[in-house]
């Protein structure tokens, strides 16, 4: 029995609507089938909004982008790649711009394990069959005839009603093991189960081991946007666990660690780089060399190794401290951005780590000490007989430590403390 899901997608903002019944306008026109693909089916069927739109195209996508690019003013081809037969297109729509994925129907072959795809144009099943999982792999058709009728060749709607994650062919780990991080994070993201002979061929492919240490062995950038997904889902408890029980870590490093006070502590990190805070913490426990490795073959950006690295340094330094006090912690963290100052609290919150530091202090630094600022400057200190140079600053970072110890101090009293240090 067909099913059509036109009442959902009339649900869904309207601009986004009148743009899917355009495209598949458009493309009866011009003889072309036209399906929307991925995620958004899949969240639109288990009532979450996603509005990203992938559209495939049987034939040639690229006919359909220049059609619709000559067809609409407010419509612009953004990218175009020949080889892998897509298209991106940007639609202007009541001051929203709202971008289209455009690929023409494709199979892919794997020359070796874990290889990038030699992709050809194909028809809509060997496009769908070459997907993730199941419940990725659902179509549904855009041209006016059958508006929002779904196509459902492999059971997709079935595994959503049952809660599975599915893959498609058994081969499919071994194509591309990152579907394998891909899987544990849609289990921990939706609360679905991984289905059962999906699960003996991750192990498998695990327990194979010739996917130990994969950031070593392909682009590191294709691994690092999965980690970023999976560290960024709101259920981090579960993210963390299941990405050790299931022996997927083992892509990163062999060397890592499940760290026991994780679930309890995961909710300490709280800021836009969730994902780096805690790829910070599971490569915490490995040597130095290794962190190294895995920074580098992960292809982070200078930026964001530079915010891990500084955190770790300061992380250190703290666990070295004799006597634990606000100036201590204070010399200890100034000058770091939010960012590692989130990397230094989580890592300290976590009991395997044994960091005497506690989380309150951290806490203190982040929402007090570090909030507290001198009503004295550097010109301040010219007119009373300091001369111009690195004594200005150094003078400077002592009454603020004063400070730290006296938040109450006047500007009267910082003059007098800055003239006993001339």
């Amino acid at each position: 029995m067909k099913k059509n899901i036109k009442d959902k997608l009339q649900k869904i903002d309207k601009d986004y609507l009148s743009l899917l019944i355009d495209i598949g306008k458009t493309a009866k026109e011009e003889k072309l089938k036209a399906y929307l693909v991925g995620g958004m089916i899949r969240d639109l069927l288990l009532g979450y909004e996603n509005l990203d739109i992938d559209i495939v195209v049987e034939n040639s996508a690229k006919h359909l982008a220049e059609t619709l690019v000559k067809k609409f003013p407010n419509c612009e081809l953004s990218a175009k790649h020949d080889r892998f037969h897509t298209a991106k297109l940007i639609f202007n729509i009541n001051g929203k711009k709202v971008p289209v994925d455009l690929a023409s129907t494709r199979e892919e072959i794997y020359e070796y394990p874990a290889a990038l795809p030699t992709v050809s144009v194909s028809d809509l099943k060997k496009d769908l069959i070459r997907r993730d999982f199941t419940i990725n792999a659902l179509a549904i058709s855009l041209l006016p005839d059958d508006f929002g009728e779904v196509v459902d060749l492999f059971k997709g709607l079935e595994d959503l009603n049952d809660k599975k994650i599915k893959i498609l062919h058994n081969k499919s780990f071994i194509d591309d093991p990152t579907r394998m991080i891909r899987a544990i994070r849609f289990a921990a993201k939706l609360g679905f189960e991984i289905e059962e002979n999906t699960e003996k061929l991750l192990k498998e492919a695990i327990d194979s081991k010739q996917f130990d240490d994969l950031i070593e062995k392909i682009r590191g950038d294709r691994v690092k946007i999965e980690i970023r997904y999976l560290f960024n889902l709101s259920d981090i408890e579960k993210a963390i666990k299941i990405f050790f029980e299931s022996g997927v870590y083992r892509m990163i490093s062999t060397q890592l660690k499940p760290c026991r006070g994780v679930a309890r502590n995961a909710s300490t990190a709280n800021n836009s780089f969730k994902w780096l805070t805690y790829l910070a913490l599971i490569i915490n426990n490995v040597n130095d060399d290794d962190k190294e490795k895995i920074l580098k073959n992960l292809q982070l950006t200078a930026s964001e190794i530079k915010i891990i690295q500084l955190a770790f340094q300061a992380y250190e330094n703290l666990q070295k401290l004799n006597n634990i006090d606000s100036i201590n912690i204070y010399r200890n963290l100034k000058g770091l951005e939010d960012e590692s100052l989130a990397i230094v609290k989580l890592l300290t919150s976590v009991e395997t780590l044994h960091c005497s530091v506690s989380t309150a202090l951290i806490d203190e630094f982040i929402n007090k000490t570090s909030k507290i600022k001198l009503e004295i400057s550097g010109q301040d200190l010219i007119s009373i007989g300091v001369a111009e140079g690195k004594q200005i600053g150094e003078i400077l970072d002592k009454i603020l430590e004063m400070k730290i110890k006296n938040p109450n101090m006047k500007k009267e009293e910082e003059i007098k403390e800055a003239e006993k240090l001339i």
